[in-house]
């Protein structure tokens, strides 16, 4: 696993809910970290995440910098999702 896959991995990992807005953020963060491997092919793991930050670091930022009405509708959606999916495990099975 290229040092690259495995730093956008962790960060997506982190995201509570992903969508076509993390997905974009994620492309891009990558692009970034490809642009810069290519300057410095010889970068280590624990190089980049100085370079760049701890996956965790990144996406607190993304969150400090998001929408809040974005991250509101993200929340709601998921929690109606949640609640409709643990009612299809909730109701009871015919006799």
């Amino acid at each position: 696993m290229t040092i690259t896959r495995k730093y956008i991995r962790q960060c997506r990992t982190l995201f509570p809910v992903y969508g076509n807005s993390e997905r974009t953020f994620l492309n891009r963060l990558k692009v970034q970290i490809n642009e810069h491997l290519d300057l410095f092919p010889d970068l280590s793991y624990e190089e980049l995440v100085k370079q760049f930050g701890t996956p965790k670091k990144v996406i607190m930022e993304y969150y400090a910098n998001a929408d809040d009405d974005y991250l509101l509708k993200k929340i709601d959606v998921s929690k109606k999702l949640k609640r409709f999916f643990f009612s299809l495990f909730q109701t009871p099975s015919p006799p």
